[in-house]
């Protein structure tokens, strides 16, 4: 399946034309009834019409980014701790890692909200556009179709944030009129207008719709609404989720053998497991710019002499060592004497556990894909840049603190100003920084938002749930299983293995920093519990942070749209 970002230049310039849209107002008018009489004539010019629609998706994994930190950071796959005087902000991150927001706390919350309804507002335009032409294109039903499904991802976003919110089709209805609308309520109109819009929705999964909404993209959404229909219904769908997944399956999509390519620019796009990904490209704007999600994980000395990237890395975003301990971290070690030096390369048996750099970093320590011949350890351990001059010097230290760049999974706390804490934290090269591809601290690396691979583990965990197809939910397992450890069949789960805590481990390992734990420690039962290393008291058993506040600017805005419990 040969695939290809759609044009990003084009649909950057095409953006500048919906910045109008925004959460609290889904009537505003973008185009000059001049512009709309011009536009919107052929298929190219429909393409870029739609484009703006696509760029709202930026806010998962770019620089706005609220989407995906509040997805992440609120588990315990992400941390984003004080170091210092960096990351502080006012205990914005330290909120999302405690279940601490509150109303008017602004940051990452309002961000993913105006994000979502920003989206929201870009589809109900072009819908509403492409319904007044005339002549209609011969397209209108598929263009409508392709709309309202993202509109509906959009919206299941909403659902899953922020549970009841208010829910407009109609681009010219009066704002005085919208509501909140309850969550069971907006989940049952989703499914219907997602199963509706089926029959629209092109089957084609080559070059043409990389990054664009098709049939199995709306089967992925409905199998993510039915698969946490009891979180926002009351009433379990494993049935409905297994009859999704076995629609995606149907798509011929397969595993890449190699983890990595999914993850990788210019690889990925033609990976036979992305089913859809969000499209970046360093240094365009105003879509959003490039993925932000590792350079705000790495160091800027890591990222310099490691990649080749000048002026990028946040030193931010890390893992702890409870999350890491969910990974196999079993190794080959082989012995090397490179440019005089003795040194030890590890690779790893699961390819999973090669996305996080742990321990001291060298220059070209590591190498694509990531999870083999890391440079473990050298007999030549003079630093870069300190001391006296030497060309063979392949340790790394720490520009700031001095301290030799060996990263370490134990946090005891979230904030502390002392030097090694800089360290603190493993981080995540997942999505493979290519050397001196970025811009500033942008890569162009897409982000996931259905693969193969969560597909199948969702069919398992729903089998699992009703206790049928047991045998199928097994052999679901091991294949994301054996693909890990590159084909070898050693470490294939027997029947005893199956357990919904085995899957929710498993699901760490295969899903980590791809917007999933949130909603699966929720499922699960484990988005309440306390967290040691560093310390997370236990939610309010009442579950109110299973959603987030509503920003209050938004129901001061409209007063028929109500705040969650338990933030009044």
């Amino acid at each position: 399946m040969k695939k290809l970002k759609f044009n990003i230049t084009l649909l950057a310039m095409v953006a500048l034309c919906f910045t109008a849209l925004r959460c609290t107002k889904l009537d505003s008018k973008v185009y000059s009834q001049i512009v709309n009489e011009n536009f919107w004539q052929t298929p190219e010019q429909i393409a870029a019409g739609k484009s703006p629609a696509y760029a709202a998706l930026q806010g998962l994994g770019g620089n706005s980014g609220g989407i995906y930190w509040e997805n992440e950071i609120s588990t315990d796959e992400m941390i984003t701790p004080t170091r210092g005087g960096d990351w502080g902000d006012g205990g914005a991150w330290a909120n999302i890692w405690n279940h601490a927001e509150k109303p008017g706390n602004g940051g990452q919350n309002e961000a993913a909200w105006n994000d979502i309804f920003s989206g929201i507002g870009k589809c109900n335009y072009i819908i509403y556009t492409l319904n007044g032409l005339n002549p209609a294109p011969p397209t209108l039903k598929d263009d409508i179709a392709e709309m309202t499904v993202l509109r509906s991802y959009f919206y299941y976003i909403g659902l899953d944030l922020y549970g009841n919110i208010p829910y407009v089709t109609n681009f010219k209805q009066d704002p005085t009129t919208i509501v909140t609308l309850p969550r069971a309520q907006l989940f049952d109109s989703l499914v219907a207008v997602v199963t509706g819009a089926l029959p629209d929705l092109s089957i084609v999964t080559d070059i043409s719709k990389y990054g664009k909404v098709n049939k199995y993209f709306a089967h992925c959404l409905l199998a993510k609404l039915y698969l946490n229909a009891e979180i926002y219904t009351g009433t379990p769908r494993w049935a409905e989720c297994i009859t999704q997944c076995d629609a995606v399956k149907a798509g011929g999509f397969s595993l890449m053998s190699n983890y990595f390519d999914n993850f990788r620019d210019k690889v990925q796009e033609s990976s036979s497991e992305n089913i859809f990904m969000v499209p970046f490209k360093a240094g365009v704007v105003p879509v959003g710019g490039g993925n932000y999600v590792v350079v705000s994980s790495l160091m800027a000395n890591n990222a310099f002499y490691t990649f080749g990237q000048n002026g990028m890395g946040n030193n931010g975003m890390s893992t702890t060592k409870h999350f890491y301990q969910f990974y196999d971290t079993t190794s080959v070690y082989e012995k090397r004497t490179v440019d005089g030096n003795n040194n030890v390369y590890r690779t790893f048996n699961d390819q999973r556990t090669g996305q996080f750099l742990v321990g001291q970093q060298y220059v070209k320590g590591i190498s694509y894909p990531q999870y083999q011949n890391i440079l473990f350890s050298s007999s030549n351990t003079d630093p870069v840049g300190v001391g006296p001059a030497n060309p063979k010097a392949i340790m790394i230290y720490d520009d700031q603190s001095g301290l030799p760049l060996s990263y370490f999974d134990t946090m005891y706390l979230f904030s502390n100003p002392a030097p090694y804490f800089r360290l603190a934290g493993l981080r995540n090269i997942k999505y493979w920084p290519e050397p001196g591809a970025n811009v500033g601290d942008q890569i162009s690396n897409d982000v996931p938002v259905f693969r193969l691979a969560d597909i199948l583990l969702l069919k398992a965990e729903a089998e699992l749930r009703l206790g049928v197809n047991l045998s199928d939910a097994l052999e679901n397992v091991n294949q994301v299983r054996r693909r890990a450890y590159s084909g070898s069949t050693a470490h294939d789960w027997q029947s005893s293995d199956l357990t919904l805590e085995h899957l929710y481990a498993e699901r760490a390992r295969e899903l980590a920093w791809e917007m999933v734990r949130r909603q699966d420690m929720i499922r699960f039962g484990h988005f309440l519990d306390a967290r040691t290393i560093p310390d997370k008291p236990a939610d309010n058993p009442d579950k109110h942070t299973y959603l987030l506040p509503i920003p209050p600017y938004v129901i001061l805005s409209n007063p028929n749209i109500k705040q969650n419990p338990g933030y009044n």
